[in-house]
């Protein structure tokens, strides 16, 4: 690692930009705040073990990392393919002055975006219950999400998701008409929480409660729509679970 410390702070700025604040870094690698800060602020050296996490949570090359030589992130994404970029405006630096720092702690105006940074989830409308389990072919666009936040933030596999627009009123009030849901559809056990249910060729999101003997509780959040059961041990019936709500995102 070099000796010039503060070249060393200058790449832990981007290894915080990168991940929001130096809390998440500290909350991130398992260290105390102040450790993660002096990292930052001061360019202390990390040990080897912490420099590797550093490096695998930011998703940065290491040598980058440790010695500011080389590219930054890889060249290629997981898969192998070639992991095409852009240079994109941060709009927190559009206030800064000439000796402060951009709001949030962004000294940069530009940042590097990689495309395998990202996941592109499909997206479907409840509409259409023969979609839901579709290619992708089907959809009626992609969504991008973050890859470090779906699998450190929401530990999810981003493999394993759907976007769906709600499209009904039964859970006005927890989810409107229009929100969208991000489905995992590696939760199809049932249990409490929001899920996306298919029941005869409605696509259904409710709230379920598991209940002894395999009871499965339904209910809406507007009270028009009544509670019902569903027995889960009963395989005649026309139902499944489709996935579990992990996350909405709502227009304004």
């Amino acid at each position: 690692m070099e000796n010039f410390n503060v070249g060393f702070a200058s790449r832990m700025q981007e290894v915080v930009d990168i991940l929001g604040s130096v809390s998440e870094l500290s909350r991130r690698v398992e260290v105390a705040y102040p450790t993660a800060s002096k990292w930052v602020k001061e360019g202390a050296e990390p040990s080897t073990t912490n420099l590797i996490k550093i490096a695998h949570v930011a998703q940065v090359e290491i040598k980058w990392l440790a010695t500011g030589k080389g590219p930054k992130f890889s060249q290629k994404s997981a898969n192998g393919i070639v992991n095409y970029h852009a240079e994109v405006s941060n709009p927190q630096a559009a206030n800064t002055n000439d000796i402060g720092e951009a709001i949030g702690g962004y000294n940069n105006p530009l940042h590097t975006v990689y495309v395998g940074d990202y996941a592109f989830i499909p997206v479907y409308s409840t509409q259409d219950p023969n979609d839901i389990a579709a290619t992708e072919g089907k959809a009626i666009c992609t969504i991008a999400f973050n890859r470090n936040w779906l699998e450190n933030s929401l530990n999810v596999d981003p493999q394993k998701l759907s976007t769906l627009i709600v499209k009904d009123d039964s859970m006005t009030g927890v989810l409107n008409d229009g929100d969208h849901v991000l489905i995992n559809h590696s939760k199809k056990a049932g249990g409490d929480g929001l899920y996306v249910l298919r029941i005869g060729k409605n696509i259904l999101i409710k709230r379920t409660q598991l209940k002894p003997n395999n009871q499965l509780l339904i209910t809406s959040a507007n009270s028009v729509y009544e509670p019902f059961t569903i027995d889960l041990a009963d395989t005649e019936q026309n139902f499944e679970i489709i996935g579990k709500v992990e996350w909405f995102g709502r227009k304004i």
